[in-house]
């Protein structure tokens, strides 16, 4: 005896058990996420300073305003073994972190997690994402860089800024490493103003500026590809998006002109 898929049973059945599903497999990655990187942490030890890498990059604005180099002066003698410390942004992100020398630090990571959470729920995603969203968020490559204030929950932001506006997308050039995120927008005249901003505002800085390639390449441990575990962060914002619930068009209310009108 032959069975053939009847499309017509399975739409109901989806519908029905789809969501309770998706919200189930979505707590068990969370859950699972969230305690593997607890056990490791403890396991490991707690080796650096919670907010440790936004401290990395205010030192490194300081030692700017102060007239010194924006990078480490191993970083600039030739190839260097990246470690902790070592500056592997653009200087002209010393603008981007110069509020956070007298602001609190924890607001680095709180700000850009409700602006990226504030948009997720906003388009509502269908449950089919929720447990990518889950692993995204529980990825723990995320939840370091959210518990050590790095800077890509910055640019997680900034995606999700740039779906919703076009463009703030332009920010993502703040990572270079991310570049293909930052297309985001890029067909909105404010993408292209937001790029000359950046060029404008790398001037001040320019000789450390045109050093960056060799910086990053000279890293050894590191290299072009060296955010690729920064992708499903970022992403996150990207998955909410394409998941999102369009409204429903409007409905045009079209005179019935088989009844007569009443004078």
């Amino acid at each position: 005896m032959r069975l053939a898929f009847d499309p017509a049973r399975a739409r109901p059945l989806a519908r029905r058990w789809g969501r309770p599903l998706a919200f189930a497999l979505t707590v068990v990655i969370l859950v699972a996420g969230v305690g593997l990187f607890l056990a490791a942490g403890f396991q490991v030890g707690w080796t650096r300073t919670w907010f440790d890498d936004l401290f990395i990059y205010t030192d490194a604005t300081r030692r700017l305003l102060g007239g010194e180099g924006w990078y480490l002066a191993r970083q600039v003698s030739g190839p260097y073994d990246l470690s902790a410390g070592d500056v592997l942004y653009p200087p002209v992100t010393a603008w981007f972190f110069l509020p956070w020398l007298v602001l609190p630090a924890f607001t680095f990571s709180l700000i850009p997690v409700l602006i990226t959470g504030w948009f997720a729920v906003r388009w509502r995603p269908a449950a089919w994402t929720w447990p990518l969203l889950a692993f995204c968020l529980s990825f723990p490559i995320s939840l370091i860089y959210v518990l050590y204030a790095n800077p890509t929950v910055w640019i997680a932001a900034f995606v999700a800024l740039g779906l919703t506006f076009g463009w703030p997308g332009v920010l993502v050039l703040l990572k270079p490493s991310l570049a293909p995120f930052a297309l985001i927008g890029i067909r909105s005249r404010g993408w292209w103003l937001g790029l000359l901003g950046l060029a404008v505002a790398s001037a001040p800085f320019l000789g450390d500026t045109l050093a960056y390639p060799r910086i990053v390449f000279d890293a050894q441990g590191g290299g072009l590809l060296y955010s690729a575990l920064s992708v499903p962060l970022v992403a996150l914002p990207v998955i909410a998006w394409i998941g999102r619930r369009r409204a429903p068009p409007a409905t045009s209310v079209v005179p019935d002109q088989t009844r007569p009108d009443t004078q």
